[in-house]
């Protein structure tokens, strides 16, 4: 029987996740919690309900379709309410609301479905140096489907990215790194304690299994990326600290730093859950350029980046 996963969301013709046009394939799943996490809805396994109020005609279909009576209209602020105690999940609701205002994030889909998407854009990926890129959530919770579909697009032809945490059993990456052309691997916070304050994991682990990746996967095909985030890795010593790090590795291609920014922010709302790190403004990418400018000195043997322009 073909594997099966949850799969987000896929993306056609993406510029931003690797070389030229890409798919990019979004899993569900991740064992962190990343205050600043810009796609809560990817954190679960499992498939989500959300709730746009601005969308809602508060025309009570939701409300009279539910068979577990766990959903009310609020007359007097125009919303549905959701009883999480007797929601059974069976997702009813996002199938009758006729302006999507209710919906789903995550479905079901074999490797063969995914695939047949991926196939449909391939003159895309050649034309651009293009091809396909696993991203998250974290790909490596269901790392089993992602080798079966790497191995079906390096069949075909096609190249190969994932974006991985590096969290978990050592086996799971392993697994991934044949049928990888590159991978990009997060680097959040170098210190364990306040690694886990706001991811809530250690990073040793994950600082181990980069080690490891960058001996055994191909020469230039690692790329470390760490999100910048006022007042808690945006300091000169974690920045040096990552930079000194990556130095040692064996076949890291480039070191990018993004900018803190809040594009996942009205999700959390969609959710019903609250946003940690609204206090925080968007960082620039002067203000981020002007943090790691100092590693210019740092005699770093590939490319230092913000957002994609290398320091100069």
């Amino acid at each position: 029987m073909s594997r099966e996963a949850q799969i987000l969301r896929i993306e056609k013709l993406s510029p931003n996740d690797g070389k030229g046009l890409r798919t990019v394939v979004f899993f569900k799943g991740c064992p962190l919690r990343c205050r600043w996490c810009s796609t809560p809805e990817s954190q679960k396994m499992e498939q989500e309900l959300y709730y746009r109020q601005a969308k809602c005609r508060g025309c009570g279909k939701c409300v009279s379709s539910c068979p577990q009576k766990a959903l009310s209209l609020d007359e007097s602020a125009n919303r549905i309410k959701r009883d999480d105690n007797k929601c059974t999940k069976c997702l009813i609701c996002a199938k009758v609301c006729p302006s999507n205002a209710a919906g789903v994030y995550g479905q079901v889909m074999t490797v063969e479905q995914v695939m047949k998407i991926i196939l449909r854009d391939e003159v895309y990926y050649y034309h651009s140096g293009g091809g396909v890129t696993l991203s998250g959530g974290d790909v490596l919770c269901q790392a089993e489907f992602a080798r079966d579909l790497l191995s079906l697009c390096k069949d075909a032809g096609i190249h190969t990215m994932a974006e991985l945490d590096m969290y978990g059993d050592y086996s799971r990456i392993a697994m991934l790194l044949p049928y990888l052309d590159e991978f990009y691997a997060d680097i959040k916070i170098m210190d364990g304690k306040i690694h886990k304050q706001y991811t809530g994991v250690d990073n040793h682990l994950i600082l181990e299994n980069i080690k490891k990746a960058s001996k055994f996967s191909r020469p230039g095909a690692l790329h470390i990326r760490v999100p910048l985030i006022w007042n808690i890795n945006d300091n000169p010593e974690n920045i040096s600290e990552t930079a000194e790090y990556c130095k040692a590795l064996a076949s890291c291609e480039e070191l990018e730093f993004l900018p803190y920014h809040r594009l996942g922010e009205s999700t959390y709302e969609y959710l019903g859950r609250g946003y940690t790190m609204s206090d925080l403004k968007p960082m620039t990418f002067e203000e981020a350029y002007e943090k790691v400018a100092f590693l210019k000195n740092f005699n770093i043997p590939f490319p230092v980046k913000v957002s994609g322009r290398i320091l100069n």
